[in-house]
Formats: structure tokens, sequence, C-alpha cells
């Protein structure tokens, strides 16, 4: 077999891979806008209205709803032109989802060591608080190719949902759409605590979300490494049989 023979069998393998991987993460990115719309549609019109948006699993999977619909598009034209499309916004887009859906995860485990299992007592819960964030962070780590080494600074990128969520529910309370008095969570509450304390949780939130993001970061960058890997090795295997 000749040397081009043998390319032209590599870049096939290669072509096949970039397609199935194309297409899972696609799925997945459907599956998690159609099991959102249910638990988003009951929280606003059946449980707590405009009123939801003061917590942080509602906004995080708003936010991952959207950006999934964009994962959609990106997929599509991905595996229509067989052109990886990991342009630095949308790669950022999808590990800030991660990063908030995984955020969504701890904040739930937290909850069950402290014995509140009521996260997961009804059927919507459950998805928006397990199964979505599972889905997001699967996708991030197995879709998009790495956009080279990310130096420590720009993984702050990966905390952008944490920066929308705070900016929104200050709006909020300071416009009196929501009354002081439904601040979701104690550490934001300046009755209960003090203001340095409060600070003091804020800069803990984002650490905990930038070790989420690197650890993320670097996850994907050896799945998509071990997604390619051996392509060569296979193909020669399979001219030597």
């Amino acid at each position: 077999m000749s040397g081009f023979d043998n390319l032209d069998g590599i870049m096939e393998e290669f072509d096949r891979r970039f397609r199935l991987k194309k297409s899972i993460n696609l799925f997945i990115s459907i599956v998690i806008v159609l099991i959102g719309i249910v638990p988003m549609y009951l929280v606003f019109a059946k449980k707590a209205g405009i009123y939801a948006l003061r917590w942080l699993t509602v906004d995080g999977t708003l936010f991952t709803m959207v950006g999934s619909f964009i994962f959609i598009i990106v997929n599509l034209y991905e595996i229509v032109t067989q052109k990886e499309m990991t342009r630095i916004p949308v790669y950022f887009i999808r590990l800030s989802c991660a990063v908030s859906e995984a955020v969504i995860m701890i904040v739930v485990f937290i909850g069950f060591c402290i014995g509140d299992p009521s996260a997961l007592d009804e059927w919507d819960e459950l998805v928006t608080h397990a199964i979505m964030p599972v889905l997001m962070i699967i996708s991030f780590i197995t879709n998009d190719s790495p956009i080279g080494r990310i130096k420590p600074l720009r993984r702050f990128h990966g905390t952008w949902f944490i920066t929308i969520y705070g900016l929104l529910i200050i709006q909020l309370f300071l416009t009196e759409v929501i009354p002081m008095s439904m601040i979701p969570y104690p550490f934001l509450n300046p009755d209960l605590l003090p203001v340095w304390m409060i600070l003091g949780a804020i800069l803990l939130i984002y650490i905990i979300a930038y070790t989420i993001a690197t650890v993320l970061y670097l996850l994907n960058r050896k799945m998509s490494w071990l997604w390619f890997h051996g392509i060569t090795k296979l193909k020669n295997n399979r001219d030597r049989r």
C-alpha cells in the first residue's frame, strides 16, 4: 500500500471519529434543551413566577439551555462542513455552562450532607439539579477541541455565569423587582451576616468556580487527545492484517 493510500485511510478514520464526536454532542445538546423546557415552565408558571430568577439553579438552567441552543447550531455546522468551529467565545460559553452546572451539583451535594434532600424531591428538580448538570459536564469534556493552553488568568472566563448571576440578582434587588426579604441564600443576606463575610463567601464561590473551570479544561484536553489518539497505529495494524 502506498503512503498516499495510507494517508487517505488515516483521514477517513479521523473524519469518522470527528463526525461521531460531533453527533454525540449534538444529541446531548438537544436533550439538554428539551428536558429543560418543562422544569422552567413549572417554576415560572406554577411555582414562583418572576421571583424564580433569584435562584442559582433557575438562572443556571436558563444559561445552559441558551448555551446548548448555540452549541446545536455549531455542531450542525461542524457535521455538515466537517470543519472544527472551536472559536474562543463558543469554547468559553460551553465551559461556563459546565462550571455553572457543576456549582449547582455542589450546592445540592452540600444540602444532602446537612440533611436537606429536598433539592431532588420532584422530577423537575431532579432534572435541573442532577441530570442536566451531568449532561452539560459530559458535553464540554467530550466535545470542544482544545484552543491551546489557557493561561491561568484566562480560565476566569469559565466563571462568566457566576458574574452574570451576581449582577442579575443585585439588579433585581436594587430595583425592588424582588424584595430584600426574598434573598435566596443566607450568605448573601446583609441582615444575617456582616458585609465582610458576604464578600468572603462570594470570593470563595469564585475560587470554587475557578477551580472547577481549571479541572474541566484539563479533562477536555485529555479527552480530546484520547479521542483521536492512535489513529495512525490503528490504520497500520489494519493494513498488516
